[in-house]
């Protein structure tokens, strides 16, 4: 009675692997995204620059069937990510726009999966800058933002960071959508006293890629 969903149990998981080395690890890069230059006008960001950063990750997904089975895939992402920065008494808000490309966990299945979303928050934030080390987060409220044309959801957290040697209160906002091949994340980071919603909606509704 067992022994039709022990095979095809193996023969599902040999499907994934590929070989007794297991799945073969992906190596893509994105292509930058910018904001466009009307959009940070009146909003005091400005342009620093635009940087090339490689992550290496493991994607997962789950696959429904007779068999239910977790796959997973090694990748190592390439994300370009532009920075902005606001300047403020409080210290610098800034503003992170990265894509990284999109990867399939299971090779000719539609499920695909964002590299920068393995990573927690405070690890996003770490990875694409080094102005405000993280120290801890708190879940705050969501928001609905505009990224390249979609209405979306931006999840915002408050916490501490360190900036400058010493503790400061900061705001977290992380925004993402799939564009194509690829994914858009946008991460803004200012001082709680300085944190501005409705400008960073702003120039987050200007990214283009």
């Amino acid at each position: 009675m067992t022994r039709p969903v022990v095979a095809l149990a193996l023969v599902a998981v040999v499907a994934l692997a590929g070989c007794s080395g297991g799945p073969s690890r992906v190596v893509a890069a994105g292509s930058p995204a910018a904001v466009d230059t009307a959009a940070l006008d009146g909003t005091g960001y400005e342009y620093v620059g635009t940087t090339n950063r490689t992550l290496n990750t493991t994607v997962q997904s789950a696959i429904s069937g007779d068999v239910q089975l977790d796959a997973e895939r090694p990748v190592t992402a390439t994300t370009p990510i532009a920075t902005y920065r606001r300047g403020t008494d409080s210290g610098p808000a800034l503003l992170l726009v990265a894509t990284a490309p999109a990867v399939r966990p299971v090779e000719n299945q539609p499920t695909v999966r964002n590299p920068l979303g393995t990573l927690s928050t405070a690890d996003l934030v770490g990875y694409l800058q080094s102005t405000y080390a993280v120290e801890s987060l708190t879940r705050g409220e969501n928001a609905t933002v505009r990224l390249l044309g979609n209405e979306t959801v931006a999840r915002t957290d408050t916490g501490v960071a360190t900036y400058d040697g010493k503790s400061t209160r900061v705001v977290v906002t992380v925004a993402s959508v799939r564009d194509g091949d690829e994914f858009v994340t946008v991460v803004a980071v200012a001082p709680r006293s300085v944190a501005d919603h409705e400008r960073v909606k702003r120039v987050v509704a200007g990214v283009t890629h």
